[in-house]
């Protein structure tokens, strides 16, 4: 079976319930990852609570704690509608009408009404890829605010005209948001944080940040504000520094920035909930907003995004999903009068895989060319053998994300690649998160620079000790980490074959197909574009590369448009470099169908033996 992926935790009120999503790990052609609500309660057994025959998503307890509202599909192009439920007699009802793809939901306090975010392309759906482009809708890209009453369904539209809504958090009478006057996905990298007063639709800025935001939290009384600002490359995966503005005051501060935070919520008026990354470990806790900072737990594993920590009316207790390098994600809880025992899983989605005999996988450290030191996890087969092996080195995307100790289903092809004889290296190179503001941003101006300049320094380290076969070295990469690789063997001749997946190799033409043009500007820092897009761009230097490559790519990637696979493989053969090119119809910026994802291992693994093992 495949790796499910539980999400959006919520407890009831009085802590009696625990709802949240799973998901399953692929799909079939035609259909998206089937999604369902499940719901559990602690010491008992979860169960479903909506049909596998619809899509369910997000969650959201009234304050009663009598009525669950969430987002399921309506059969319409993929559209998420609001739905309710009574998790006593289980039977989802509609509410409203509102246009669009539900994308988030919140209740009055008072319970009467509630207010939905819905995008007008049913592709940024709750249960929809978002990078996948679809035909045009009557609705366009506008993501919009409405307000829908309990007790009539009447809905109304409520948020700012001219300014698209990307989250937002609804207390008492205040509510404010992510807003952007660019509705594109585009306009989130330049998206600033406002007030909003719904009865005039109106918007008044709270503040304009230098990077990029998340995660507004209103507290109960509505007079404060905390939200997440950071450099980040994918929406929805933001890693940054607590802010916290007073409404009235409207002057945002810096609270805890030695924490890289990953999601927050309130826990009184003065302080806040909060998971963070170190380094590869996680860790959460409670955090005030004059800064003090009380460390709950940090380990070796990984929470899930927002919501990430949720915790019932009397605080007895946290919930959220976690994972370990060993342990599939469930849903957890933490006891909050005895944090020291640490967290215990209260469902078994994947007990399928609990237990699974998995490769090794520990944290290496290595000196970067300049002697900063760089991390990163090193997977080896179970029977190791004789040493060195064939090593490959596997770049993350991003470039504002990072290795951690996840579940493999996060990184299953180094742990595949570990079980066929490799080793594989996960590094977290400058530019990744977990490290602080600094370090995530220091690939800004200089991408491909000095993170490949730390990557290679952890591929010489494990020749050095013995691990890897200096002479069978590869490379490989999703996403940035796409654009990495193909980056990579135009610089030097270290790698022996290299696999770029969903990559960019054309700056240029990518600013102006992709869908998300605002962050080359942010990734180049200003810098004169065209020669800079050049001087970075793989196609631009492949009569200098030598080294096999194949490249695998979706069709309908918006992120990575499939011309600039395209143009990878013109540019390689042109140079009489060995190259080959799949494109996966019906795929986007990743891999969902099944077939498609057991075909794109077995090319991957079959490139590396005949380079690597078979002498190439």
């Amino acid at each position: 079976m495949g790796c499910l992926r539980p999400a959006d935790p919520v407890q009831s009120p009085d802590g009696r319930w625990i709802a949240f999503s799973v998901a399953a790990g692929f799909s079939t052609p035609g259909r998206g990852p089937q999604r369902r609500l499940w719901l559990v309660e602690p010491g008992g057994d979860a169960a479903p609570l909506t049909d596998s025959a619809v899509a369910a998503a997000l969650p959201r307890w009234a304050p009663d704690g009598s009525i669950l509202a969430f987002a399921s599909s309506d059969g319409d192009r993929g559209r998420m509608a609001l739905r309710l439920l009574d998790p006593v007699d289980r039977d989802p009802r509609p509410l409203g009408e509102v246009p669009g793809s539900v994308q988030d939901i919140r209740w009055a306090g008072s319970g009467e009404a509630l207010l939905v975010l819905a995008a007008g392309d049913p592709s940024a759906g709750a249960d929809n890829d978002p990078h996948v482009r679809r035909s045009a809708d009557p609705l366009g890209p506008w993501r919009r605010l409405y307000r829908v009453e309990l007790a009539t369904g009447v809905t109304a539209e409520v948020g700012p005209e001219g300014l698209t809504v990307w989250e937002f958090d609804w207390h008492g009478d205040e509510v404010v948001a992510v807003l952007a006057d660019d509705p594109t996905e585009s306009g989130w990298y330049g998206a600033f944080l406002g007030r909003l007063d719904v009865a005039t639709r109106s918007a008044t800025s709270l503040s304009a940040p230098r990077w990029q935001i998340a995660c507004p939290r209103l507290s109960a009384r509505g007079g404060r504000v905390a939200f997440l600002e950071g450099i980040c490359s994918d929406r929805g995966s933001l890693v940054g520094t607590v802010m916290v503005i007073d409404v009235e005051a409207a002057e945002a501060r810096v609270v805890a920035p030695e924490l890289d935070v990953t999601s927050i919520e309130w826990c009184t008026e003065s302080s806040l909930w909060f998971t963070a990354r170190h380094g590869l470990e996680a860790a959460c806790g409670v955090l005030t907003v004059d800064g003090a900072v009380e460390q709950l737990w940090r380990g070796k594993g990984t929470f899930g995004g927002s919501p990430g920590l949720s915790a019932d009316r009397d605080q007895r207790r946290l919930v959220a999903i976690r994972e370990t390098l060993h342990d599939p994600p469930e849903v957890a809880a933490l006891e909050l009068r005895r944090p020291e025992a640490g967290w215990r899983p209260l469902t078994s989605v994947n007990r399928g895989l609990a237990g699974l005999a998995l490769p090794p996988a520990e944290r290496i450290v290595w000196d970067a060319p300049d002697g900063l030191e760089i991390e990163g996890l090193l997977v080896r087969p179970r029977d190791t053998g004789e040493e060195p092996l064939p090593l490959v080195a596997f770049i993350h995307g991003g470039p504002s994300a990072s290795w951690s100790y996840a579940f493999p289903s996060g990184f299953w092809h180094a742990a595949l690649l570990a079980d066929a004889g490799y080793a594989v290296l996960l590094p977290n190179p400058r530019g990744s998160t977990g490290r602080g503001q600094e370090f995530a941003r220091a690939v800004v101006g200089d991408l491909g620079g000095a993170e490949l300049g730390d990557t290679l320094a952890g591929v010489e380290s494990c020749v050095a000790r013995g691990i890897g076969d200096g002479d069978r070295v590869g490379i490989i990469g999703a996403s940035h980490g796409g654009f990495m690789a193909a980056w990579a063997v135009t610089q030097t001749h270290r790698f022996r074959a290299s696999v770029a997946l969903a990559c960019v190799s054309d700056y240029l033409s990518a600013h102006y197909t992709a869908n998300i043009p605002a962050l080359d500007d942010i990734l180049f820092g200003g810098a004169e574009p065209f020669p800079a897009y050049l001087e970075r761009s793989p196609a631009a230097h492949a009569r200098t590369c030598t080294t096999p490559t194949l490249i695998l790519h979706g069709e309908l990637d918006a992120y990575c448009p499939v011309s600039q696979a395209q143009e990878l493989y013109g540019a390689l053969v042109e140079a009489g470099v060995e190259t080959e090119l799949v494109v996966y119809p019906r795929e986007g910026h990743g891999w969902i169908e099944l077939d498609h994802q057991l075909d794109l291992w077995d090319r991957v693994r079959e490139w590396f033996d005949r380079h690597l093992v078979s002498g190439g």
